[in-house]
């Protein structure tokens, strides 16, 4: 009879082992499998999509404001003075003796320069400024809204920003986009969060000349590359889409 006993408890005792050794698998194994799941999500993750607004948000409509100062690496700037109604009389410069063309922007981040195309015909070429501080994304994308002016705002500490009045903006992914940039005259460096900053009598002529959507069509390509040889030969490494 003591034995019988004995042999009862010891089978108890080596079934709430195994009880607790498959608890404690099954805990490991969905711990794993958070884990797993976090890491892959934030290496697979597209890279950030605010290249130049503190909230993601704020520089996606057009706004102007002629009374306010701006701010670019604890300096105080003065924004260009936006008048719409002179804007209507000014003549569209690009393309006016082209003939008709599928027109299509390239971004050359070895050179820092870009090419405009309408058709075979090459429309510009000029120096830019890309991301130093944010990478600017190389893919293949489209205007998907263009504003005359805009506030853009963000960075941290030192290369805190806020400027408004940035000119003739042409957003092409997500909030990455073309525009006029008059706090700096250092084109042909990277310089910016993300975007690509221009000349602003250049980005004046580009704005004027590129297409936004409609509702039958996508608004002009834009081609960000790795390194681009004339007249279409643009290298991407890793290339995104819109």
């Amino acid at each position: 009879m003591k034995k019988k006993l004995q042999s009862k408890k010891r089978s108890h005792t080596i079934k709430r082992k195994t009880g607790n050794q498959y608890l404690r698998l099954s805990v490991l194994a969905v711990v794993t499998a958070v884990v797993t799941f976090c890491v892959g999500s934030q290496l697979t993750k597209q890279p950030t999509v605010c290249a130049n607004s503190g909230t993601c948000q704020t520089d996606l409509t057009e706004h102007i404001d002629n009374n306010a100062t701006g701010t670019f690496q604890g300096t105080t700037i003065l924004p260009p003075q936006i008048d719409l109604a002179r804007d209507n009389n000014l003549p569209s410069v690009l393309g006016a003796n082209t003939p008709d063309g599928e027109k299509h922007i390239y971004v050359d981040l070895a050179t820092q320069q870009l090419y405009a195309y309408q058709g075979n015909t090459q429309v510009m070429q000029t120096f830019i400024a890309s991301g130093k501080w944010n990478p600017t994304p190389v893919g293949n994308f489209h205007i998907w809204e263009k504003l005359r002016a805009t506030r853009m705002s963000g960075g941290e500490g030192a290369d805190a920003y806020d400027l408004p009045n940035v000119p003739y903006v042409m957003y092409f992914f997500h909030d990455f986009g073309l525009h006029g940039a008059y706090w700096h005259n250092n084109f042909g460096h990277m310089m910016s969060h993300g975007c690509v900053n221009m000349r602003i009598v250049d980005a004046r002529d580009l704005f004027n000349w590129a297409d936004g959507p409609t509702q039958n069509n996508k608004g002009t390509a834009v081609s960000v590359c790795n390194s681009f040889t004339a007249p279409n030969q643009c290298v991407q490494e890793n290339p995104i889409s819109d």
